[in-house]
């Protein structure tokens, strides 16, 4: 392994925190507490992939490839769908038997044939949570979550470390057996890594995709070195730096300004502040304020507002009337604005709430009919009257709600 550079922060002695170069990638490791913790595997910015073991590297795919699964008993995998190396959606087999395909747009389908969201199967589940869409199974013990500028996390329980392999290595907290290839060796070329876990449909022939050979012009970037300068300079950011080293960060966020438009250099920095500051919240630090410091504002639906810390159970209209136990931690993402909650997509004003039945949606101030009685949607919920049905030899006392 050519040009290592290893740095070993010690002001935090009760983590073995270190970050490394190598000639094809970042590693980022915080060794001691690697095994104790979930493990998280992303997708981001335009190429990059960053490990269950802290390694960053590139891979522009164009084809399906293995990215995690139970590589023992095969219980179920996770394909990364690629088309000219934009990122395109998530596929899941159970199996050889269950089948699902999320795409980054929230279009969910089996066998070509189009689901609705939300949906639940087999012990996995698929809908939306604080404007993402997310896939996972509490039983198989993975969750993948879709942002909207199709970024992709991955996270798996630590009952998988050392059982998993593909693009998103092996989660045993070793970053230097990260790039082991389908067929068991060990390589120190990414692309021969990620080429070697591609998936060949029955129709399907995937393209070797090659490390692109690009020079860059030093003073093209000038905009952009200094928006990704904040990982250094800012104390927002440095209050992880001891855990999380930002070195890796800055670099492939200089290296971004070859290939971004100048004119919008926030474009080229913004997808690895959000990585930093999503890996330093993994580890347990929330970098209150960073949005605002970086003046980056990561992609939500019309009419909503992204958050460093949100409850995933945030209010809907159909949660109105629902007692729900919300997990303590927060994590990021798109909520609606104050005096607002979320009906469906959209944000709106609880007189204003939709209401289902029979798996349809009505507007507010719609009516049925329900057993001799009349239902009227208000505030997400029907209200209905008490009217006994012609007949009856006594009136039965309730209000028939409807869902």
């Amino acid at each position: 392994i050519k040009h290592l550079l290893m740095v070993v922060n010690q002001q935090t002695p009760a983590f073995n925190v270190a970050h490394c170069y190598f000639h094809t990638h970042w590693i980022l490791l915080c060794p001691a507490c690697v095994a104790s913790i979930t493990g998280r595997c992303s997708l981001f910015g335009r190429h990059h992939i960053y490990t269950f073991d802290g390694v960053i590297y590139e891979f522009p795919g164009d084809c399906s490839y293995l990215l995690a699964g139970d590589c023992n008993h095969h219980s179920f995998t996770l394909l990364g769908d690629f088309q000219n190396g934009k990122r395109t959606g998530i596929t899941l087999f159970l199996g050889d038997v269950f089948e699902l395909h999320l795409s980054v747009d929230g279009q969910l389908s089996q066998g070509g044939k189009r689901l609705s969201l939300p949906y639940a199967s087999h012990a996995v589940f698929v809908g939306s949570e604080l404007g993402f869409y997310k896939l996972w199974s509490e039983e198989f013990g993975f969750a993948v979550t879709i942002d909207n500028a199709a970024n992709i996390a991955v996270t798996m329980t630590k009952l998988h470390s050392n059982r998993t392999c593909g693009l998103c290595g092996n989660f045993n907290a070793i970053p230097s057996d990260e790039y082991t290839a389908q067929e068991g060796f060990l390589t120190e070329d990414s692309y021969d890594f990620a080429n070697s876990w591609a998936v060949k449909g029955a129709d399907q022939a995937c393209r070797r995709v090659s490390d692109p050979t690009q020079s860059c012009n030093s003073t093209k970037g000038t905009a952009v070195l200094s928006s990704c300068s904040v990982l250094q300079t800012s104390s927002v950011f440095l209050h992880c730096s001891h855990l999380v080293s930002p070195d890796a960060f800055l670099s492939l966020c200089q290296a971004e300004a070859c290939y971004c438009d100048q004119k919008n250099p926030e474009d080229c920095s913004c997808p690895f502040l959000l990585e930093y500051a999503r890996t330093c919240h993994a580890h347990g630090i929330l970098l209150h304020g960073w949005v605002e410091e970086s003046q980056c504002f990561p992609k939500c639906p019309i009419g909503m507002q992204y958050s460093e810390c949100a409850k995933p159970c945030s209010t809907t209209c159909h949660s109105l009337n629902i007692q729900e136990v919300c997990k303590e931690e927060c994590v990021d993402g798109c909520t609606c604005p104050t005096g607002k909650v979320l009906d469906g997509n959209r944000c709106v004003e609880v007189s204003q709430c939709s209401c289902t039945h029979m798996g349809r949606h009505f507007p507010p101030g719609s009516t049925i009919s329900q057993d001799c009685n009349t239902c009227v949607c208000r505030h997400g919920s029907w209200e209905c009257t008490n009217e006994g049905c012609p007949g009856e030899t006594r009136v039965q006392h309730h209000i028939q709600a409807c869902c």
